[in-house]
């Protein structure tokens, strides 16, 4: 390893903090460690050169003769090699909290001083080894995705579905309210996990079919309503289709095409903690195609009137 920069083998600067040198070397020991990355020699390789670095940079005596004379510090020190005392490998538990596992920075990746590579590689991921022969700790299933589709009546007042997914017999509670690309987890109905863990999560997208009068916005409904230019003008009542039943909606006298009015509390019913929808009415005002002549004299009139 003589003319090596061990700073720059671990990627930090040479003012950095030991804690600073401690994570840097952590990071990578997760990237390179042998169990995450077989048969890579490269990556073997890689691993042997971060543990040598971080021994030198992480002990301050060594650091300072390494700072002092490169890499050859141990010849112009006086120094006794890398293992500083340490058995003839590197110390992880100052690193894990270990009971004095040990790496070797020459050979056998895992040292040969009683190094247990599964109690690194489960201090290092977490788990319950990986290596040797030991069984993996418990690991929790993955998540799986699938796609319903309902009624856009059943997205207003919500409903319940039976469904078959992954031979298993799943019920979902659809709440009222619920929108096109509504997405719903469900705990524990996603792939199962291995060793006992957990299962994971089954996430249901949505799709709403849409309907022929109304749309959904948030918990109101929207949808437009012819309005004759009469009653436009003059003012008057007009039927008006909710999910409720025929509802009359006043329309005052000059009435404007566009104009949105609202029917409170006819939108998405009230549920535990949410309030009822309104439903907002868009006015769409009709212009007759053709007029009598008697109806183009009341117009020509009209018009000289509003002039």
């Amino acid at each position: 390893m003589a003319g090596k920069d061990f700073y720059k083998v671990l990627g930090v600067d040479k003012k950095a903090s030991a804690d600073e040198i401690k994570k840097s070397f952590r990071r990578q020991a997760r990237q390179y460690h042998p169990d995450v990355r077989p048969d890579d020699k490269a990556a073997e390789q890689k691993f042997k050169e971060i543990n040598e670095a971080y021994e030198v940079l992480s002990d301050e005596k060594k650091r300072q003769e390494y700072d002092t004379y490169g890499a050859d510090f141990q010849q112009r020190a006086g120094g006794a090699g890398f293992s500083g005392g340490r058995a003839g490998g590197f110390d992880f538990s100052d690193l894990f909290g270990g009971g004095g596992r040990t790496f070797s920075s020459s050979g056998n990746p895992f040292g040969g001083q009683g190094g247990d590579p599964a109690d690194i590689f489960g201090n290092l991921f977490g788990g319950g080894g990986g290596c040797q022969g030991r069984s993996p700790g418990p690991s929790r299933g993955g998540n799986a995705e699938h796609q319903v589709e309902i009624e856009f009546a059943e997205a207003v007042r919500g409903t319940e579905l039976k469904l078959r997914i992954d031979n298993q017999q799943v019920n979902i509670k659809v709440p009222s309210g619920t929108v096109d690309g509504s997405r719903l987890r469900l705990k524990g109905k996603g792939h199962p996990g291995t060793n006992n863990g957990p299962a994971g999560d089954l996430i249901l997208t949505v799709k709403v079919r849409p309907d022929r009068i109304f749309t959904m916005q948030g918990r109101d409904i929207l949808c437009q309503v012819e309005v004759p230019l009469t009653i436009a003008l003059l003012g008057g009542k007009i039927e008006v289709p909710t999910f409720s039943g025929k509802a009359m909606l006043k329309v005052n006298e000059g009435a404007q095409n566009g104009q949105k009015m609202r029917l409170r509390g006819k939108g998405v019913a009230k549920t535990k903690g949410l309030a009822a929808g309104d439903q907002i009415v868009e006015l769409k005002i009709t212009i007759p195609k053709s007029l009598t002549p008697k109806a183009k004299e009341l117009i020509e009139k009209l018009e000289k009137e509003l002039l």
